[in-house]
């Protein structure tokens, strides 16, 4: 969802007045805002710093972006160095503690 609009109503202004502060036609707002036409990245990232808000704020993606699973989470990463560090037989070790708990769990 694009929140161009309710960005600029928030702000008090008219489609007209940002037009003319952002030298973007109030034609082409109009489309941006019913969706319409998409805008380009250049043009979003005039709108989030015009509006001092980010890209996601403009774009609706605020606190709907799930973290990648690919990059290990704060407390994976510090199990993870803390598993680094330890030595070759501890590691062993580590790995047949988890392996029990995996055949307990299933």
């Amino acid at each position: 969802m694009f929140r161009l609009k309710e960005i600029r109503l928030e702000n008090g202004l008219k489609r007209s007045e940002l037009a003319r502060l952002t030298g973007i036609h109030q034609n082409t707002i109009a489309n941006y805002e019913n969706e319409e036409r998409q805008a380009p990245y250049e043009t979003l990232i005039l709108f989030a710093d015009f509006f001092s808000v980010s890209v996601d704020e403009l774009l609706g993606r605020e606190g709907t972006v799930s973290p990648n699973p690919l990059i290990p989470s704060p407390d994976e990463q510090k199990l993870l160095n803390r598993y680094r560090a330890l030595s070759q037989h501890d590691r062993d070790r580590v790995d047949k503690i988890i392996k029990i708990f995996e055949e307990t769990t299933n």
